[in-house]
């Protein structure tokens, strides 16, 4: 039977047992494909991740291990600037001090969708001379990890 002479007839009995609208509203909603589906999740934030003045590989390298990390805090990276994406640049600055060391300084910047400052975090770290020149390796996950929980609630609502 076809779903108009199905509510003409629940309707008809409806009306002879005295229950008029309520029936109707019942196979009204029942009748509606979307009435029952719970709302839709809100989209996942997306952050274009860049790096500069890292030695080595290490600006493919913690823009990597920053991207890895912030996906699991459910901040997915994005390819490219695009509306409603948010901006993690992190300045990377090196500078010699005693004993054949040198400090690690990374600043993290967060500006959102329309360009205005978010916040930032800032990291510093020891480490032997010369160690950081070719490959990052831990040491981008070490530097990722300390800094996504801080980037993600800039981030996040």
């Amino acid at each position: 039977m076809r779903a108009i002479g199905r509510a003409v007839i629940i309707l008809s009995f409806a009306m002879v047992a005295g229950l008029g609208p309520v029936a109707m509203s019942a196979e009204t909603d029942a009748a509606k494909p979307d009435a029952a589906k719970p709302d839709a999740k809100p989209e996942a934030r997306l952050a274009y991740i860049s790096v500069a003045g890292a030695p080595g590989d290490g600006e493919q390298a913690l823009a990597a291990a920053l991207g890895k990390r912030l996906s699991a805090a459910g901040v997915k990276t994005a390819a490219s600037f695009a509306a409603n994406v948010y901006s993690v640049e992190g300045i990377v600055k090196m500078t010699a001090v005693k004993g054949g060391r040198q400090s690690v300084r990374i600043d993290w910047t967060i500006f959102g969708p329309d360009g205005n400052t978010l916040g930032g975090v800032s990291q510093t770290r020891i480490v032997r001379k010369g160690s950081l020149d070719r490959k990052w390796g831990p040491t981008a996950d070490a530097a990722a990890r300390a800094a996504a929980w801080d980037i993600a609630k800039l981030i996040s609502p």
